[in-house]
């Protein structure tokens, strides 16, 4: 008996895929990565053995997500480097990653956590970091960012946005965006004579570093993890 994939085959396989990806991304967005295997599944439409054959384990269903939400943010930063305002440009990215970091609980938490440390993960994060180091650099360049401002500043301080709202998102959802403001209204050159930074910014590798330390091996399903009890 044959064992080799039909193009059917492979094709209800893309289309499975497609599905769980779909269907995690709106539970994480909303629930955080907590959200069980069993409910991804039963929004996908899908059958209780699929998702095992499409993701070995959750955090490979995990990273696919996440991997999707970098590329998102990579694109954007990437569409803005023609912008002749190049601090607009950069404000406009900002703006755009913080909606994502507000808006998307299960991303967020997974910045600390082993599926960014996922080889196809860290490939598009890396395109995401080259594209803000452009940014950066126009808007230095057009004197609209201080000279000391990295990329990774960037990335981190837009976390740092997210956590500043977070108490009071439920009650004033658009607060986050005060906070940006002032985030961004500090990245302003600064007047002759100011003090330098404490400490040096992180430099891009610190930055890199950080993710592959993330990384451990995924544990195999576990019997009861392959039933998906609801």
């Amino acid at each position: 008996m044959s064992t080799r994939t039909t193009p059917r085959s492979r094709t209800d396989a893309v289309r499975n895929q497609r599905l769980l990806v779909e269907a995690a991304t709106r539970a994480f967005a909303e629930h955080g990565l907590a959200v069980p295997i069993s409910r991804i599944v039963r929004e996908a439409g899908l059958g209780k053995g699929t998702i095992f054959r499409c993701f070995p384990t959750k955090d490979h269903l995990v990273a696919a997500v996440v991997r999707e939400r970098f590329a998102e943010l990579a694109a954007g930063a990437e569409s803005l480097l023609d912008e002749e305002d190049a601090g607009r440009a950069l404000h406009s990215f900002m703006a755009g990653a913080a909606a994502v970091y507000i808006g998307d609980r299960g991303f967020f938490e997974s910045l600390s956590l082993a599926p960014r440390s996922h080889p196809e993960v860290r490939e598009v994060e890396q395109r995401l970091i080259t594209a803000v180091e452009q940014l950066v650099t126009r808007a230095q360049r057009q004197g609209a960012v201080r000279a000391d401002v990295t990329a990774t500043d960037i990335l981190l301080l837009l976390g740092g946005v997210r956590q500043a709202a977070a108490p009071l998102h439920a009650t004033v959802p658009e607060l986050w965006r005060r906070y940006l403001d002032i985030v961004f209204d500090g990245l302003a050159p600064p007047p002759p004579g100011h003090r330098p930074l404490a400490v040096p910014a992180p430099t891009r590798e610190q930055y890199e570093e950080s993710a592959r330390g993330l990384a451990r091996p995924s544990p195999a399903p576990t019997d009861q993890d392959r039933e998906v009890r609801p």
